[in-house]
């Protein structure tokens, strides 16, 4: 059976009844290539329907161009001539009226693994192809959206065991004029206190300078408030801004 010719004739809406049904029949025998050689009374037989009725419809079908019949002949040992199975070729390109599967169904000088010779004999049914299914609209497989590739490459996590203040993290914290705090020093208090309450962020680096900026902010209001008296300082929190929020 051909996945390929069977499809064509599914898709044919130019057939109906009998022809379909028959063309369904031939699809089913045939090759990738379009040849089969059943007999009228197996296609009768397997169709349901008579005789007559086979010759008929493929007479009609062999009018349109939809296929293409072939009068074969045997020799006996003894060298009598005996007529043999027609041969059929079923031509897809009529079959869709298109020009979509021009040298598909053109027949091979050889007979491919998998397939039996074009001229092959009424005694086996053609085996199928291991060629893949043919299909004239190839899928199309839409690409991720943007948004949908930076959603793939943010995704919030907890601090990084090996998440170290690097060269150029040290050299923006020299540049913030009013910080006051010696960077290793904000830097384990941050640590602390992303460990302790298992914050997720998706840019760490970025969730780091707004945890230095608390830091030293923090630092700076608990100096102010031991200069006026108040010798305790509570609530804080180093959370990163919004758009680095789990």
């Amino acid at each position: 059976m051909s996945v390929k010719v069977m499809s064509a004739v599914w898709d044919a809406d130019s057939l109906k009844g009998n022809s379909k049904l028959i063309m369904l029949c031939l699809a089913d025998f045939a090759n990738d290539e379009g040849y089969c050689w059943p007999s009228l009374d197996r296609l009768a037989k397997k169709c349901g329907v008579s005789r007559s009725t086979i010759k008929a419809q493929i007479k009609s079908l062999c009018e349109q161009r939809i296929i293409t019949k072939e009068c074969r002949i045997k020799s006996s040992k003894e060298g009598v001539k005996n007529n043999d199975t027609n041969m059929y070729w079923i031509d897809v390109r009529n079959l869709q009226n298109s020009d979509l599967l021009q040298g598909e169904n053109n027949p091979r000088a050889k007979s491919d693994l998998g397939q039996n010779a074009s001229k092959g004999g009424p005694e086996a049914d053609p085996k199928p192809s291991i060629d893949p299914p043919y299909r004239i609209n190839t899928p199309i497989v839409p690409k991720p959206t943007e948004s949908k590739k930076r959603q793939a490459k943010t995704k919030a996590s907890i601090l990084p065991e090996d998440f170290s203040v690097q060269p150029a993290m040290v050299e923006w914290y020299s540049q913030q004029v009013d910080f006051v705090l010696d960077v290793n020093t904000a830097t384990a208090q941050w640590r602390d206190a992303m460990l302790s309450k298992q914050r997720k962020y998706t840019d760490w680096v970025a969730a780091w300078r707004n945890g230095m900026r608390n830091a030293n902010k923090w630092a700076i209001e608990r100096e102010s408030r031991q200069q006026g008296g108040v010798n305790s300082y509570a609530g804080q929190d180093y959370s990163a801004p919004e758009g680095f929020r789990s």
